[in-house]
């Protein structure tokens, strides 16, 4: 594990975090924007992660242990962050159901990774920042989950498997949409 690269994760996820409080509108995209230029080589955002875990050499242990490194960064940057936004304080986290299933809402976040990936593989990294954008909260990034462990009476094991269902569902339209580009 690279300690440049874990810090770069959590300096960028704290970035967007605190001065965008996630990517919903034009200025959080350009915050994002900024940091990927800053920061050059960081994924910033989890769904970005879980499409170079997906898309990469699911064997490699090495490749999952940056990763998941990665992660681990980014939801700490975004911890940090909140923190200090909220004076500590968070509130109630309410966490969607655990090991509930909707199909559409599941076919969504493989679309929505598909789409992301897309942009993101084929243009500068700052061009998908408008991408996320236009994605909204259809894709997480590590902001819920900061919420979800930060926040006092917050289910954490329920935000924690729905956190890394979505982040695998990301990943798997990140793959698909690389798999169709091979075919063409």
């Amino acid at each position: 594990m690279e300690t440049e690269t874990m810090m770069n994760e959590m300096g960028g996820a704290f970035m967007v975090a605190w001065l965008a409080g996630g990517v919903g509108d034009l200025g959080g995209a350009l915050v994002l924007a900024a940091a990927w230029m800053a920061i050059s080589g960081a994924h910033i955002l989890p769904m970005i992660t879980w499409g170079h875990i997906m898309t990469g050499d699911l064997a490699d242990s090495d490749s999952w242990m940056d990763n998941g490194s990665r992660l681990v960064s980014q939801v700490i940057g975004a911890v940090l962050a909140l923190m200090l936004v909220n004076s500590g304080d968070v509130g109630d986290v309410v966490a969607a159901s655990m090991w509930s299933f909707d199909m559409w809402n599941a076919l969504g976040m493989i679309a929505g990774g598909a789409l992301l990936w897309t942009v993101y593989d084929r243009c500068d990294a700052w061009v998908t920042a408008f991408v996320v954008l236009a994605l909204g909260t259809m894709v997480g990034g590590a902001t819920g989950m900061a919420e979800a462990l930060v926040g006092s009476g917050g289910d954490i094991a329920a935000s924690a498997s729905n956190w890394v269902v979505d982040g695998v569902l990301v990943g798997v339209g990140a793959l698909a949409s690389v798999k169709i580009a091979d075919m063409v």
